[in-house]
């Protein structure tokens, strides 16, 4: 049995990037400037706090005490309002082109 998992749609204005550092976000240019947060302090939970986003995206976060939490706290965003989280290559899974033989 296989699942029919097609692409995510476009990035919106809404949409929250969340990245260990801001050298990360310089390669996702697509995300609002104001919605990119760092994992480093405590930039996302300030800013996560009282939010309800429609789509959550990260980069890889890494093993830290830190990461460990805010994966805790978008755990709770996806079961409290329903929130999309995501992983942020999800959204260039599709843009190749397989050729045909």
């Amino acid at each position: 049995m296989t699942q029919d998992i097609g692409p995510l749609e476009p990035v919106t204005d809404e949409d929250i990037l969340i990245v260990y550092g801001f050298h990360q976000a310089r390669s996702h240019p697509e995300f609002n400037r104001d919605n990119v947060y760092t994992l480093n302090g405590v930039a996302a939970f300030g800013r996560l706090n009282g939010r309800q986003p429609k789509r959550v995206f990260h980069t890889g976060l890494g093993l830290s005490r830190e990461a460990d939490r805010l994966r805790r706290e978008l755990s709770k965003l996806e079961g409290k309002y329903g929130t999309e989280i995501h992983h942020v290559n999800e959204l260039y899974m599709y843009e190749e082109e397989i050729p045909t033989p």
